[in-house]
């Protein structure tokens, strides 16, 4: 049978050389506060879709459970996203 190609087939073999830091786990933001959307490739839940969105920068609405919601210009539409804290950093 033929391998798969989705997004995540090969992670298994990436994540052990890179961990997440303490420090950006336990990050919290402000609402109204600016952040830059990076995708960390360490942690797959509550994360963006990295090559659209990667780089973005955006501005913290509020907190929805352990993540954030981001809002950000893509052209001319405002658009919001529920990301984890991982992939978020101050501007």
């Amino acid at each position: 049978m033929k391998r798969s190609h989705g997004g995540i087939s090969k992670r298994g073999r990436n994540v052990g050389a890179r961990k997440t830091p303490i420090s950006r786990l336990l990050k919290q933001f402000a609402a109204g506060e600016k952040v830059m959307l990076s995708f960390n490739p360490s942690f797959m839940k509550g994360k963006p879709n990295s090559l659209r969105l990667n780089n973005r920068i955006g501005v913290v609405i509020g907190k929805q459970g352990g993540s954030f919601k981001v809002e950000f210009k893509d052209g001319n539409k405002t658009k919001m996203l529920v990301l984890a804290n991982v992939h978020l950093k101050k501007v």
